[in-house]
């Protein structure tokens, strides 16, 4: 098997046996060229060294972009966020946050869109992942992590997991039909969960289950590094908190003497939420001096949200229970379910989420961090036990017992009457804070091992399975369909192949049958594809190219509507979709989409002269001609495109412009005869205007 050696290794060889061999060919143009291409490689590779990204389709709790931004400082690279557009607003507020504590940011945000079925997917993410040594990727159900694990095959890029929240796969939403049966999206998820965890460098794991199920999924132990949460306690201390509370209470119109309950989580069944609504009655009931001094507060949405403001009303609750909407006007500073930046207007904190029952999913919370920054800022916290920072919490402090309304309201009780003993225990969990989750120690700890794989090249043979992919790729482009279906033959073979890889060889045989004019085979290996890998845009563009070519229209605008949400820079799948508009005679769509194909390549003259054929037929000429000028731009001497971009500066009446362009190109052919009609055509149009 051929190896890869270094030219360092072949010149000393050849300095030392054959010197006059050595003195000719550093004189060569052929080792000038390698030296080139040497110093091209090592130069890309010490760039994308330099470059890490960060992938979050949804944005991590603030403590863990904190993280994230310190670890970028530390490694001295330059890092890149990339997420949903709708989070921007999230991002900003966080770099408010940072400036608030004269802390400088490191981290910038690149927002993305996503398509309605999965809003965890990232449009053109892939492209933008190119350029990464390494990239971190927020979870391991998250489809941008399966963009990721793509990238990392096909670029040799790192990648690693940051295991939030971690699910298995039985715990997701919706894992269960009524009958008890998987849904297909759950096998689809699995999949996805599978290629991610297989493709990983590193799973970082911040609790023992999470490790755990990576283990059992096969994920060696080599690979699981299990790190410890951290918090800068700085920015939540007591002095900070204790002005937020006064600034928050002002704002929101709560007297400063009331003891104010604050629940924990969105406004669903499965956070507790009623419970919480219950025992608060149960509190007020059995002690009625605390009636108009004691307070509950909801802040957050959730689609239990009308029943739980309904009980609240039945239950003559209206002046002591408040919510608080996270997307309206009135407290800017909160967003979405995260509640560390109004969390110190409270005195006391419910975490109570209901555990997942008979193995049937529950909606799952990750508030691992707002119950961290509530006991920094000096906060007391009544929690159920639950998760491993309900347990945390119960080493310091009494739990109540999960879905006994009686339990949470006798600590309640005991919460508000025996502050003496509160004080105590939040002395106590102040300690343990800042012994067991230090934020500087924390943030060395990741990065030392961000930095172990932007240092760590991943060495790669010459004849590995992607080079022989990115080879078949070739052939087909250079049209070379039966050599490359044999190539791909050789390539199933091989032993280590992801699913990522199978399914893109089975689109290159989709590819191939397609173009020799074979299209149920083309439709048969492209739907195997789409099993192995369901968000492959070209195998979306390969199915609607099929049904252009049989007429069926109907079928292809889906089919190029799916290719253009996954890959939305591909100007294939966007003239795609203008063809497949075309055909069903909506020529104004059309038009729009031929367009875009022309904006995303320049030089794409199959849809230029698309472009032109609807122009005229619509009599719309502005972004032909615009186009047209943009493509002459980059190929001046094109003379079908000059002559094309004549014939429509005459169908406007530009004459003088579509003579010039004529005589550009009999400077160029000078025996053109198209040329030399239309300019015959101009200065008889022309004298037929001049007055007698």
């Amino acid at each position: 098997m051929m190896k890869c050696c270094n030219i360092e290794s072949i010149l000393t060889a050849a300095k030392i046996y054959e010197p006059q061999f050595f003195l000719e060919y550093l004189a060569s143009e052929k080792f000038a060229s390698i030296l080139k291409i040497q110093e091209q490689h090592e130069k890309t590779a010490l760039t994308k060294a330099k470059k890490v990204a960060f992938i979050a389709p949804q944005l991590p709790h603030p403590c863990e972009l904190e993280i994230w931004n310190q670890c970028v400082k530390k490694l001295g690279v330059e890092g890149s966020l990339y997420t949903h557009i709708s989070e921007e607003r999230n991002f900003i507020q966080f770099a408010k946050l940072l400036h608030n504590s004269n802390t400088p940011i490191y981290l910038t945000c690149y927002t993305l869109d996503s398509m309605n079925e999965n809003k965890t997917f990232l449009s053109g993410l892939e492209k933008e992942l190119e350029d990464f040594q390494l990239i971190i990727s927020l979870g391991e159900n998250s489809l941008a992590s399966y963009q990721a694990a793509k990238v990392k095959r096909s670029h040799l890029s790192r990648l690693v997991i940051w295991q939030n929240s971690p699910r298995p796969p039985h715990a997701n939403i919706g894992a269960r039909s009524p009958n008890g049966s998987p849904l297909p999206n759950i096998a689809r998820e699995r999949t996805v969960r599978k290629e991610v965890l297989k493709n990983s460098d590193i799973v970082l794991c911040f609790d023992k289950d999470g490790a755990t199920w990576s283990y059992l999924e096969d994920v060696s132990s080599q690979r699981i590094r299990r790190v410890s949460r951290g918090i800068n306690s700085q920015r939540y201390s007591s002095e900070i908190s204790s002005l937020r509370r006064l600034e928050l209470r002002a704002s929101l119109g709560l007297p400063e003497t009331d003891f104010i309950f604050f629940h924990l989580g969105p406004l669903e069944i499965e956070s507790g939420a009623l419970d919480s609504v219950f025992a608060f009655k149960n509190l007020l009931q059995s002690n009625p001096l605390f009636q108009g001094k004691a307070r509950l507060c909801f802040c957050g949405t959730g689609s239990a949200g009308a029943d739980i403001r309904q009980s609240i009303v039945e239950l003559g609750l209206d002046d002591h229970v408040y919510f608080l909407n996270p997307n309206g006007e009135g407290l800017k500073e909160i967003h979405g379910n995260q509640f560390s930046s109004i969390i110190a207007l409270c005195d006391a904190v419910i975490h109570a989420p209901i555990a997942p029952v008979n193995g049937n999913a529950t909606k799952h919370l990750d508030s691992t961090y707002d119950v961290m920054c509530a006991l920094a800022s000096d906060i007391i916290i009544i929690s159920n036990g639950n998760n491993w920072i309900g347990e945390w919490v119960s080493r310091f402090y009494k739990t109540f017992s999960a879905g006994s309304i009686h339990s949470l309201a006798r600590l309640m009780q005991e919460t508000i009457e025996k502050q003496d003993k509160v004080t105590n225990v939040k002395n106590a969990i102040k300690k343990a804070l800042l012994n067991e989750f230090p934020f500087e120690k924390n943030c060395n700890e990741i990065s030392e091992i961000f930095k172990s794989l932007i240092i760590t090249l991943p060495t790669v043979e010459i004849e590995n399975t992607s080079k022989l992919i990115a080879q078949i790729e070739e052939m087909v482009l250079a049209k070379q369909y039966i050599d490359a279906i044999n190539l791909i033959s050789q390539a199933f073979q091989k032993t280590n192949l992801s699913v990522i890889q199978q399914a893109n060889l089975f689109r290159l045989i989709g590819d191939c049958f397609t173009k020799l004019g074979d299209l149920d085979n083309g439709v048969s290996n492209y739907s195997k594809a789409l099993e192995l890998d369901p968000y492959c845009a070209k195998c979306f563009i390969g199915l609607g190219t099929i049904a252009l070519q049989r007429n069926n229209y109907n079928i292809a605008v889906p089919q190029f509507q799916k290719a253009v949400s996954l890959a939305p820079n591909d100007d294939m799948a966007s003239l795609g979709l203008g063809l497949a508009f075309e055909g069903l005679n909506e020529l104004k769509q059309a038009l729009s989409w031929t367009v875009r194909a022309c904006h995303l390549k320049a030089d794409n003259t199959v849809a230029i002269f698309n472009l032109v054929k609807l122009s005229f037929e619509m009599e719309q000429f502005v972004d032909a001609e615009r186009v047209l000028i943009r493509y002459l731009g980059l190929h001046p001497n094109d003379v079908n495109m000059i002559y094309t971009l004549g014939t429509i500066e005459l169908k406007t009446g530009k004459n003088d412009i579509a003579l010039q362009l004529m005589e550009n190109i009999l400077t160029l052919d000078p025996m053109n005869s198209r040329a030399h009609s239309l300019i015959q055509q101009i200065q008889k149009q022309d004298s037929v205007k001049k007055p007698a």
